[in-house]
């Protein structure tokens, strides 16, 4: 079992490696071992998943029409605390902790996962009658639970928290990137070939496989980076 759990934390390990900086003190830790992705990334993977599976079991695959503008500025909005964080922090005008990455990270993944479910809805889909999406005014503050619930479960440290979390967040990055990856090549294969469409089943292994040519060009990248400056 030792070997196994060995291996599997090399693999989560160098997953992470193609998607994130990994410095030790920007990252959470269960037990003494740090996740595979900083805080402010660990939320977002988990915030983006989140949002994504819950609007999908909401809405199924009929969410394929955007909110009032009003919303989307609002939905854009959850971004900025992210960025103005890392800017901020980076640049050195001021500390930041790893709860705040957490949370930042949190609200930008449940922004940017609601702004991609509809036209992934659209593209991968093709639902017959189109909802629109968090229509409603108390669906925002609803969706505002995720990054909460996010943020508040992460925190404690307990038995068992790495081999709960790590996990999780591995198979996050490879959701969101086969999600981004079959919405992005539908958007392609639509525009090259003027409406055509392809199965979802062989877009998802189009997509899987383009994943793992990402990561591991990333990762190889990253190595470099590390090794020549």
């Amino acid at each position: 079992m030792g070997a196994v759990a060995e291996s599997l934390k090399w693999l989560m390990n160098q997953l992470g490696y193609a998607v994130c900086h990994q410095l030790p003190e920007r990252s959470l830790h269960y037990g003494g071992q740090k996740l595979p992705v900083c805080a402010r990334d660990t939320g977002f993977f988990l915030g983006f998943a989140a949002c994504l599976l819950v609007l999908l079991l909401f809405y199924r695959r009929d969410g394929d029409s955007y909110p009032s503008w009003r919303i989307v500025a609002v939905l854009a909005a959850l971004v900025v605390p992210a960025i103005l964080d890392a800017v901020s922090s980076y640049s050195g005008l001021r500390e930041t902790t790893n709860a705040v990455r957490v949370v930042t990270g949190a609200l930008a993944g449940t922004g940017v996962a609601a702004l991609v479910f509809p036209i992934s809805c659209r593209q991968l889909f093709d639902p017959d009658d189109g909802i629109v999406v968090l229509e409603r005014w108390w669906y925002l503050p609803a969706l505002l639970m995720i990054p909460a619930t996010v943020s508040l479960s992460l925190w404690p440290d307990w038995p068992g928290a790495y081999w709960l979390w790590a996990p999780l967040v591995s198979m996050s990055i490879l959701f969101v990137l086969l999600v981004l990856n079959m919405t992005l090549l539908s958007l392609m294969i639509d525009w090259l070939r003027q409406g055509a469409r392809i199965s979802c089943g062989d877009l998802a292994c189009v997509a899987a496989a383009a994943a793992l040519v990402e990561l591991v060009c990333a990762n190889r990248l990253h190595w470099l980076v590390d090794r020549f400056f």
